[in-house]
């Protein structure tokens, strides 16, 4: 059974950020190769042939708890000249420069899964001894968080109070024009004040409103803008797609990373809402037993500081004792025994809900329902490896019928 196959096309012709007709992988209208357009212009070319490696980097940074931009570098060899961009022989020329279009995918048993969607950063040159005559090129790519963050917006229109978490980051959106068809949004669960109409980033209001809610917004490896809401993040690991273990039984994986300190551990909390009082929890059996660990959120936009001592006592609730939990997995796509493994690397997605189980020294296991916060593919010839970040989520909640989050008596309830 074969692994995964790399397929990489760029749009050379694409002159918008945000194509409001996009090319969407697997769409019967949409995602016809050879027919549809990524962007505006020409077809988008296949440059697969030409591709030796392809790493992408996808999710949330440990230290500031935000997602960020998704990366990708491709190298290529270039034996004509063809991604000199000074050169006017080149099939592309003019148009080998920065913010093209590029989608990656790989096609497994048939199936067609997005890995990236983004534009092209830089294009850098190097050679092997220095004066060889065929160059490999990287092609540096970033998704569109990079476009988001560096569009700045003031007042939004559409943006009251008693708005949805789901409604507010719908009319930032179209503060940009960014394309209706590329959007991912639930309803939330937060209703919020009025948008303070203030000079930002996109990207920064669109993250309060994401802090606001407990919820999650990034970048799909389909391009789509994902917003999920605090009840759907609560409810993911519970109903995890995918099971990995080193048991022998459903998943394998390797070099799985297991962790046991204060990462995590919050055991005092602040939480003060944009014009409201700080609300507080704390755990004083935690703080003698471990020291203070604060946790502070401010600027958020609910509406009543009842939320906000909610929000304070939720996170106490699941941080306030340190446990042992698996960082991350490493899965090899080229290891096809079970067909599950090479579907799984490439059709997880930010944000889904995984279990994972780890035999320890001494006859012991870990077992954890995570949310999946990292995503990282690292791919040449003859390999493909995998490897997934997981945390379990920063809010946790009662979830009925589950046998893991649904334990009276031991889970906690959410707000």
């Amino acid at each position: 059974m074969a692994a995964p196959q790399i397929r990489v096309f760029v749009d050379f012709d694409s002159d918008t950020a945000f194509e409001t007709n996009p090319f969407i992988l697997g769409s019967a209208t949409k995602g016809i190769l050879g027919t549809n357009r990524l962007g505006s212009g020409t077809l988008p070319v296949e440059i697969t042939d030409l591709v030796t490696k392809v790493a992408i980097r996808r999710g949330r940074n440990r230290i500031s708890s935000k997602f960020e931009a998704g990366l990708a570098d491709v190298t290529l060899y270039d034996e004509t000249g063809a991604w000199n961009p000074a050169n006017a022989s080149s099939p592309y020329y003019p148009n080998v420069v920065p913010l093209k279009q590029i989608i990656i995918y790989a096609t497994y048993l048939g199936v067609d899964y997005y890995l990236f969607s983004g534009f092209i950063q830089a294009y850098d040159t190097g050679f092997a001894l220095g004066n060889e005559d065929v160059s490999a090129v990287t092609l540096r790519c970033v998704d569109a968080f990079k476009l988001l963050a560096g569009a700045k917006i003031t007042t939004v229109t559409g943006a009251p109070a008693g708005q949805y978490t789901g409604a507010r980051v719908n009319a930032i959106l179209d503060a940009i024009a960014f394309p209706q068809s590329l959007r991912a949004i639930d309803t939330g669960d937060s209703t919020l004040q009025a948008d303070p109409g203030t000079t930002r980033a996109s990207l920064d209001a669109l993250q309060t409103v994401e802090n606001s809610e407990f919820g999650g917004i990034f970048l799909s490896g389909e391009g789509y803008l994902t917003f999920k809401s605090r009840t759907n993040l609560i409810k993911a690991p519970a109903t995890s797609i995918y099971t990995f273990s080193d048991t022998g039984a459903n998943i394998s994986y390797q070099d799985a990373v297991v962790a046991f300190d204060d990462t995590v551990l919050i055991n005092s909390v602040s939480v003060t809402r944009s014009g409201g009082t700080t609300q507080t929890a704390y755990d004083q059996t935690s703080i003698d037993q471990y020291f203070i660990h604060s946790g502070v959120r401010d600027g958020i936009l609910v509406q009543s500081d009842t939320e906000s001592l909610n929000q304070a006592q939720g996170i106490l609730a699941t941080r306030k004792d340190p446990e042992a939990r698996v960082d991350s997995i490493k899965l090899n796509l080229y290891d096809d025994a079970n067909p599950n493994k090479p579907k799984s690397g490439v059709d997880i997605e930010l944000l889904d809900g995984v279990t994972v189980t780890k035999t320890m020294p001494g006859n012991t296991t870990i077992t954890q329902k995570s949310l999946v916060y990292g995503i990282n593919h690292d791919i040449t010839k003859s390999s493909f490896m995998t490897t997934l970040f997981t945390s379990e989520p920063l809010l946790a909640g009662f979830v009925l019928d589950s046998s893991v989050s649904g334990i009276i008596g031991t889970d906690v309830l959410s707000y």
